[in-house]
């Protein structure tokens, strides 16, 4: 349905108002027709309610129809006003015009003239909103249009001059040099200066704009008058700016009456939908009703490079026959259209400008249409036109040049409001617009749709944004909006959390501005966006966390980490540098140089360092010895520039290490050698150097250097072994055997160790091979033997203790239990006539009793050792525990994607153990919750009664427990699971409040 239209009808006779209202009504029942039977009463109305367009009689009682227009007018000067009167004369239109009125109709016999009356107030209205819709955008974008049509002053508040723009200047034919610091009465002659204090005194007062037109005299001496449009923008009471809109109307002044009679051809130009049809009326027009039976217009093309006819006379048409198009430099026709000025000729056939000179064209009247093209007026007699026609003409042209503006500022609101639909589309923001009287919010589908809304579920009112507010953001963003509101601030901006449909919140970033305010100053209506910024506000805190590490590890470094301009010039150093250079925290180094901190000598060779880097764009490393605490450190320094998009080095990252001391350790590293000679043929062990010859697949090793430790205790002679092979030296079976163990180290790539019992001639002895890397690749074994035949025979006592005690293990086990299946088969007997409740606690004791048994065994078999690690799916493994343990109603939630390295059946164990721990202390509806540790490990939640903080230590003590029915070893097993795995184990609190278990030092798949 179309928006309804208030019309405000102004005629003395009540009947008539009835009818008019009436016929309206039923012509279009978008029409809203308010009615007053006086002038007064008019402006009361129009005071009291929002009027779209007034009908206003012409004769009334006390106050005529031009004189109502006129106050109106002094409301609001582009409010559409349609005379509608019985009294058509010729002065009356005139005057009407004069006044700015938007139509003129007069009445009539019948009931056609009511459907007249509402076209002329739909177009009427069709076009003052338009016009305010462009305003309105216009407004919110910026509060001025750099390049307006009209002449722009700005002004201070004493009414000086501040600046002005160029068609400002046009006007006035002065430069704004000239015109800066000027004050407002200067611009006229001494007879206005009693309007401009009025004017001035006027727009202090008004609320609003006010319109005025005074005489101006220009640069040049000659007096124009302008039409003013002045403005005073404040903000909390106190004046902000003061603009004029002003434009020249002498010519309009002295042609009033001679536009009356294109008065009818304005509106239609006005309304015309194309640029092609403004064209045709305009050439229909000069020849119907000016007499111009020649006339045509070029228009110019989209990139102003040529001019087409797009409207030509028929009469033009036959006698140039085919109209040329015009570019750059042809004919007075492009001269007109560059230079902007009009031009008249009342002999055109002796201008060497001249297009066709074989035409018979004579007088001839060009007149440029701004940017939009050229208005052509020809005769065949010479100076045909005479003033009247000539200012006709260029009455046409202005009405043209509006009108093809007027299409242009109509697709520049098409375009304004698709580029700000789609800005809110892409920007995904939501809309919101308040009426802060009435308490009204219109909500956006996109506001609605961030928030999971719909907008019926949305009441269209201020309390709905209210009671969606996180209450911890509640006094924060009012505070922000009363600011606002109170005109303390020039917008509303809050960051806050609004609750969605689903329960959760979301970080809101809420925009606004009151755009409208009473003549007290009050908000009436504010518009504002909501753009969704929880992810903004995850990411910032990430990178905030993420400054502070790297800020950290910055300062925390040991290396010397700085930052230059390409004049060398520090932009930041760390904490190192800072104390390599002597700086305190606060003293600031940005700007100095090297020369500000080094000795010349020093300065100078690190400058040129930093230009090398410059210059070559690529990183430069040296070594530095510089100064520090009065003693000369060497320092590695890498020089590395930082490149544009384009290649070129803006800044410059120095990084320096202190290797004074690897300077003196590779010093004292040939000591060392020496050393290690000596240690070499003196230690104890058996040394020998292998050598690795051939592919990794099928490697050959021969021994390099033995010891005499070895020679003495394998009985090899050292000299004779060097260059052999393990079985050229040790026999085919010891010598393979000892190359199986090169191999395995070869193929593992790290440290081995194995026994041998008949290698050397006595007892047992431990081999450590490790491999030695050159350029990632192994290229020697070293060998190290030592006899551990006493360690083997301690480790076998102790493995004999370990069989008693399992022994022993069995033994009790064995003993408990016999007695035990005796009193359960008595009791059963006897369950006949006993105690049955008795009884009952007697099988619950055996049960007791039979768990400890199997978590003694559990805990004096296995301890602390696991088979042999395989990769298990934390997950699968998990939900398999989870089936294997009687849950009830708990609940099991599995965030862990890691898989680990472990001994199945173990985990299994302490995956149950610790799910039935949950179950058991959580109650059966418990929610059991295992997820990774990062790269660390995994935890056990659940969402139970916890465990005291006290008692974290304790948990994993044989015998703890907190119910009657457990045994006391479940976490003690727990515990033995993990060191097996030589994982740490922990019990901290959920985030739930109840237990959680941690697992640290897993390894995991990577």
């Amino acid at each position: 349905m179309a928006d309804v239209v208030r019309v405000l009808h102004v005629e003395d006779d009540p009947e008539f108002t009835s009818m008019t209202a009436a016929f309206l009504s039923r012509t279009d029942d978008q029409f809203d027709v308010i009615s007053a039977t006086s002038a007064d009463e008019g402006l009361t109305r129009l005071s009291e309610e929002p009027i779209d367009c007034v009908v206003s009689d012409f004769d009334m009682p006390n106050q005529d129809g031009i004189e109502f227009l006129e106050s109106v007018r002094a409301v609001d000067e582009d409010l559409p006003f349609i005379l509608f009167t019985g009294k058509g004369s010729e002065e009356v239109a005139s005057e009407a015009i004069s006044a700015g009125v938007t139509d003129y109709l007069q009445k009539q016999q019948g009931t056609d003239q009511y459907t007249i009356l509402a076209n002329r107030i739909a177009n009427a209205v069709e076009q003052y909103r338009s016009q305010q819709a462009l305003d309105a955008s216009r407004e919110r974008l910026s509060l001025f249009i750099d390049k307006s049509p009209l002449g722009v002053i700005e002004w201070d508040e004493s009414f000086e001059v501040v600046q002005v723009n160029e068609k400002g200047e046009e006007i006035l034919r002065r430069g704004e040099a000239d015109l800066v610091g000027k004050e407002f009465k200067t611009l006229v002659p001494d007879s206005a200066l009693g309007a401009v204090e009025e004017t001035i005194t006027a727009l202090q007062e008004a609320s609003g704009g006010y319109y005025t037109v005074l005489d101006i005299e220009t640069g040049d001496g000659e007096q124009i008058v302008c039409e003013w449009h002045n403005r005073i923008i404040r903000e909390d009471g106190e004046t902000v700016a003061i603009f004029s809109q002003f434009q020249e109307i002498t010519e309009r002044r002295q042609r009033q009456q001679r536009i009356e009679a294109l008065h009818d051809t304005t509106r239609e130009l006005m309304h015309a939908e194309s640029r092609e049809a403004v064209a045709e009326l305009v050439v229909e027009t000069a020849r119907d009703l000016l007499g111009l039976p020649l006339s045509a217009v070029f228009l110019a093309d989209e990139s102003a490079d040529s001019l087409r006819p797009t409207a030509v006379t028929d009469q033009a048409q036959t006698i140039i026959d085919e109209h040329p198009t015009f570019s750059e430099g042809d004919s007075l026709v492009w001269e007109v259209f560059e230079s902007g000025e009009q031009r008249v000729f009342d002999d055109v056939s002796t201008n060497p400008g001249r297009y066709n000179p074989d035409t018979d064209i004579s007088s001839e009247i060009l007149i440029p249409l701004g940017d939009h093209g050229v208005l052509i007026a020809a005769s065949t007699d010479a100076a045909a036109f005479e003033d009247a026609s000539v200012s006709l003409v260029r009455t046409l042209a202005a009405n043209t040049e509006e009108a093809l503006s007027r299409l242009d500022r109509q697709q520049e609101l098409r375009t304004l409001t698709e580029r700000h639909e789609l800005a809110l589309e892409g920007a995904e923001l939501g809309v919101w617009d308040w009426n802060v009287k009435t308490a009204e919010v219109t909500f956006g589908e996109r506001w609605a749709d961030m928030l999971g809304y719909s907008l019926d579920e949305l009441d269209p009112s201020v309390d709905t944004w209210d009671e969606l507010i996180h209450p911890e953001d509640r006094e924060r963003t009012y505070e922000a909006l009363n600011t606002h509101l109170d005109g303390e601030t020039e917008i509303y901006e809050c960051d806050h959390r609004l609750k969605t449909a689903a329960g959760d919140y979301r970080w809101i970033r809420d925009i606004g501005k009151v755009f409208e305010r009473d003549e007290n100053g009050d908000p009436v209506r504010a518009v504002g966006i909501h753009q969704d910024v929880t992810d903004h506000k995850e990411r910032k805190q990430e990178l905030e966390d993420t400054s502070r590490k790297l800020q950290t590890i910055l300062d925390t470094a040991p290396t010397y980490i700085l930052m230059k301009d390409t004049d060398s010039q520090f932009l930041f150093v760390n904490n190192a540098a800072r104390d390599l250079f002597g700086l305190d925290a606060d003293e600031s180094v940005v700007g100095l140089t090297d020369y500000d901190l080094f000795p010349d000598h020093v300065a100078e060779q690190t400058h040129a360092d930093d230009r090398r880097a410059f210059e070559t764009r690529e990183t430069v490393e040296v070594e530095e010895v510089i100064p520090v605490g009065g003693r000369d450190r060497i320092h590695l320094t890498r020089k590395t520039p930082i490149l544009d998009e384009n290649g070129e080095p803006y800044a410059l990252c120095v990084v320096a290490t202190d290797i004074t001391d690897q300077k003196r350790r590779e010093r004292e590293l040939a000591r060392l050698t020496d050393e290690y000679e000596a240690v070499f043929e003196n230690t104890n062990d058996a040394i020998a150097l292998v050598d690795i010859e051939g592919s990794a697949d099928e490697p050959t090793f021969r021994y390099v250097r033995t010891n005499e430790a070895y020679e003495r205790q394998s009985g090899f002679d050292t000299e004779s072994l060097t260059g052999q092979t393990p079985v050229e030296a040790a026999g085919p079976e010891s010598g393979r055997r000892i190359a199986d163990h090169y191999e395995r180290c070869v193929s593992a790539g790290e440290t081995i160790t194995f026994e041998e019992r008949d290698l050397h001639p006595t007892g047992v002895w431990e081999t450590q091979v490790t491999p030695i890397f050159a350029d990632g690749e192994i290229d020697r074994l070293v060998a190290i033997s030592r006899d551990i035949s006493d360690r083997i025979e301690y480790r076998e006592e102790l493995e004999r203790q370990n069989d008693r005690l399992e022994e022993f293990a069995s033994i009790v086990s064995h003993d408990l239990r016999n007695p035990l299946s005796v009193l359960e088969g008595s009791l059963a007997l006897a369950r006949d006539t006993g105690d049955d409740e008795q009884f009952d606690r007697c099988y619950r004791a055996i049960d007791r009793m039979k768990e400890l048994i199997e978590d003694l065994l559990t805990l004096a078999r296995e301890g602390d050792t696991v088979s042999e690690t395989e990769p298990l799916a934390l997950e699968a493994t998990v939900q398999s525990c989870w089936h294997a343990v009687e849950t009830s109603d708990a609940t099991l939630e599995v965030t862990a994607e890691s898989t680990i390295y472990a001994d199945e059946s173990r985990v299994r164990q302490l995956l149950e153990n610790l799910i039935n721990n949950a179950v058991t202390h959580g109650g059966p509806a418990v929610t059991v919750e295992v997820g990774d540790l990062g790269e660390s490990g995994f935890y056990v939640a659940d969402d139970g009664g916890g465990i005291p903080a006290e008692q974290h230590e304790t948990v994993f003590e044989s015998g703890y427990t907190t119910t009657d029915g457990g045994t006391g070893f479940g976490l003690a097993i727990v515990k033995e699971i993990a060191a097996a795995h030589d994982w740490s184990v922990s019990v901290t609190e959920s985030d739930d409040g109840g237990a959680r278990f941690e697992f640290r030092g897993v390894r995991q798949e990577s």
